[in-house]
């Protein structure tokens, strides 16, 4: 029920206690380590209890060297507790159910709240469920103060259910019904068992705080100098005179109190009996501060007729030498929270980390997680290592091979420059060789244009050339801008004159097929290799027997002339 070692922290109204408890021998528990540090409950210092926690925290964690992951008790003032009935599902949709009660149940949005559930019992057709909650920003300030203080908390429990555990750990013997009752300085805790581990747990206000408040109205002082009053009564001191006001008055208020706190009891205990069906409770165990007001149990025991005893925190746990010394013994009545911390019944059912706000839970799987990241980085490098040497080595070697091939490189350098000039030497020669051979293929094509000229003359008979000229080009002007050359020089033109012969009508006008044939002597010049094109086309027929041409014939660049 407990790992080889536990460490606890009760942080109360009206104090804060630390402990550490380990296994010992012959299956007892040994409180190895405590430290209590007690603090005004005055409610004019409400607004800075979180602070004082905090210093009190901080000096638990002095007094005894105290350190380390801890579990919490949220005191019952901090807490809202609910006990809902639900119907049975199938576990995998438990959680959905459970959380729709609390939705219910808990009167804050649950994004404000932490809040866990504990299954009190179960059967096929009903469960009954403690629902526990805390507003975040509270237990956020309060998880906080505890890291500070060297307690990173791993898990918070309320005081209610801590109470719960404490109870059945030290008396598993009783089976109940049973009221356990702790009285704190701001809140007491009833904690009914019943057979079967059944049980109900409510917390109300009235506390210690409340006598200290009934004398200090009375006597007109402030709730510090009635607390200082109320503690010296209780301790009967001798030179109290007999029937002083302070005298008078404590007791006066302690009746009022426990008058007060036997309503409590009988309204939770009759709340318990129409749930449950229980008898009412065969005994009361008293534990917390205020269970130590003179009186109390005798007046309970003789109202409820039942017997009343105080919570034995030492049945099943021993006491080391180290913790006798820090007080111990005669702190009996802070141990119960702190030993219910420290037992795991096994009924829990909630998250691991019960009422922890989800920023300090995230914050803890992130601890949790530290050693395993740290040790996979640790093997994700080592792992790293031999591809590391062997990609330097080959680095090493491929830096040698670099430096001798720039020494290759700067030859070759210099070989590809003359390259170069070579190359621009050699385009120079192929564009003057180009040059004269356009000059020499140009000369020869007036030699064989002149012959396809004749050729074509030839096959149409009866028709020669009187003029053949060339016709300069004419500059084509931009718009906007001078002349193109380019294009110019690409418009060479013919201008050619000729007639032909009309035999079959020497001294009459030429006919249709003179006309015809004309025609087909042109189509014949637009079929040439030498000519793009045929334009400018005119016609003389007014001398009798002969038809007159003249005809443009623009050069083909392709075979220039």
């Amino acid at each position: 029920m407990f790992s080889s070692r536990q460490f606890v922290v009760d942080a109360g109204a009206g104090h804060v206690a630390g402990a550490v408890f380990s296994s010992g021998p012959a299956g007892k528990w040994v409180l190895e380590e405590f430290a209590l540090e007690a603090r005004s409950s005055d409610p004019s210092l409400e607004p800075g209890w979180m602070e004082g926690t905090a210093k009190a925290l901080a000096a638990v964690a002095g007094r005894r060297k105290l350190r380390g992951p801890a579990a919490l008790a949220v005191p019952g003032h901090l807490t809202l507790t609910k006990f809902v009935r639900t119907p049975a599902v199938p576990p995998a949709k438990r959680r959905q159910v459970i959380q729709f009660e609390a939705a219910q149940a808990i009167p804050y949005p649950l994004e404000a709240v932490a809040w866990d559930h504990l299954i009190v019992t179960g059967d096929d057709r009903e469960l009954e469920l403690m629902l526990t909650a805390v507003k975040c920003d509270v237990m956020e300030n309060l998880c906080a103060a505890a890291e500070t203080a060297g307690f990173p908390v791993k898990r918070a429990v309320s005081s209610c259910c801590a109470l719960y555990r404490a109870f059945g750990f030290n008396y598993p013997e009783v089976a109940g019904p049973v009221l356990v009752v702790d009285i704190g300085a701001r809140s007491t805790n009833l904690v009914l068992v019943g057979p079967g581990g059944r049980f109900f747990a409510r917390t109300f206000s009235l506390a210690g705080n409340a006598l200290t408040a009934a004398v200090a109205e009375e006597l007109k002082l402030d709730f510090a100098r009635a607390e200082v009053l109320k503690l010296h009564v209780f301790s009967e001191p001798p030179g109290l005179a007999e029937h002083s006001a302070a005298r008078s008055a404590v007791p006066r208020a302690t009746c009022d109190f426990i008058g007060r706190l036997q309503l409590e009891i009988m309204r939770t205990a009759g709340h318990f009996s129409l749930r449950t069906g229980a008898a009412k409770p065969a005994a009361i165990y008293l534990t917390g501060g205020g269970s130590q007001i003179p009186g109390l149990g005798p007046t309970l025991a003789e109202r409820f007729a039942v017997p009343v005893e105080r919570y034995d925190p030492f049945r099943n746990v021993e006491l080391s030498s180290s913790a006798r010394a820090a007080g111990a013994a005669s702190a009996t009545h802070v141990l119960a929270n702190l030993i219910g911390l420290a037992v795991s019944t096994g009924m829990e059912t909630g998250t691991e980390y019960g009422l922890l706000p989800p920023v300090v839970r995230a914050a803890r799987v992130v601890r949790r997680r530290q050693p395993w990241l740290l040790g996979a980085a640790t093997l994700l490098a080592l792992a790293l290592l031999p591809p590391l040497w062997h990609f330097h080595r080959l680095a090493t070697e491929e830096e040698g091979r670099e430096w001798e091939l720039r020494a290759q490189l700067e030859s070759m350098r210099a070989r590809a420059d003359r390259n170069v000039v070579n190359l621009r030497r050699l385009d120079a020669a192929r564009k003057e060789t180009g040059a004269l051979r356009s000059v020499v293929e140009a000369r020869t094509n007036w030699i064989r244009f002149l012959a396809d000229l004749q050729d074509r003359l030839g096959k149409i008979e009866d028709v020669w050339l009187d003029q053949l000229s060339i016709v300069p080009p004419s500059p084509t002007a931009r718009p906007g801008g001078p002349p193109d050359p380019a294009e110019s020089s690409t418009s060479w033109r013919l201008r050619l004159s000729g007639r032909l012969l009309d035999g079959r009508n020497p001294v009459a006008k030429v006919s249709a097929d003179s006309y015809a044939r004309v025609k087909q002597l042109l189509a014949g010049f637009a079929s040439s290799p030498f000519i793009a094109a045929v334009e400018h086309e005119r016609f003389d027929h007014a001398q009798p027997g002969l038809l007159r041409f003249d005809v443009t014939l623009t050069v083909n660049p392709q075979h220039p002339l």
